[in-house]
């Protein structure tokens, strides 16, 4: 792995942290200890500010981009696709939609989507927290300003990390990718297991 990246991307490194930390799932939290890590870039391994601001650019642009898509599929009142997508976003993200819009006020809200947003974890990043800040009845910028604000404080907490354990960037990096495949082949076979005992109890 270290040397398909180091073999394609040398000239560019600023374009593979950029690209990495567009991806779901993986965003900033993978994406930042992938661009210090020195067992992949040697001495070509960006700077910690590099590393956070790229990974930050990364991340919330496509989280502006799903807030805009999931707030566009809720205004169209017509439609199969359209009806179909909305719904199964609000299934499968109504847990958590309704516990951030249970707190009552809009600050509260703000502050509850930007806490969930910047714990590093999987499921928890801005793809998520964009897709609840479209379901959500608030502004389409009070919803990406408190992506935003999370996803700061997350590169943050990873940055902290990978500089406090500077050595081990490389394995943080591997870690962070086993654990973000774990938890979606087990996010998949809980969603599989959830729609056939619904069909069957249909």
């Amino acid at each position: 792995m270290a040397n398909f990246f180091a073999d394609n991307f040398s000239g560019c490194v600023w374009l593979a942290v950029l690209l990495m930390s567009m991806l779901p799932m993986i965003e900033s939290k993978v994406a930042i200890p992938f661009a210090l890590s020195t067992s992949i870039w040697a001495e070509k391994v960006l700077s910690p500010f590099a590393a956070f601001s790229l990974s930050l650019l990364g991340s919330v642009v496509p989280a502006f981009l799903v807030i805009l898509l999931v707030r566009f599929v809720k205004k169209r009142t017509a439609g199969f696709v359209c009806e179909k997508f909305l719904t199964t976003v609000e299934e499968r993200y109504s847990d958590k939609v309704k516990k951030v819009a249970s707190k009552g006020s809009l600050w509260k809200k703000c502050l509850a989507l930007a806490t969930f947003v910047a714990i590093p974890l999987p499921l928890t990043g801005v793809y998520t927290g964009g897709i609840i800040a479209g379901l959500l009845d608030i502004k389409i910028w009070q919803g990406f300003v408190s992506v935003l604000v999370g996803e700061v404080i997350s590169c943050a907490i990873v940055l902290a990390v990978c500089l406090l354990f500077e050595n081990s960037t490389f394995y943080i990096f591997i870690i962070s990718l086993i654990l973000v495949a774990v938890w979606a082949v087990v996010s998949v076979i809980a969603f599989l297991v959830k729609r056939f005992r619904s069909k069957r109890k249909a």
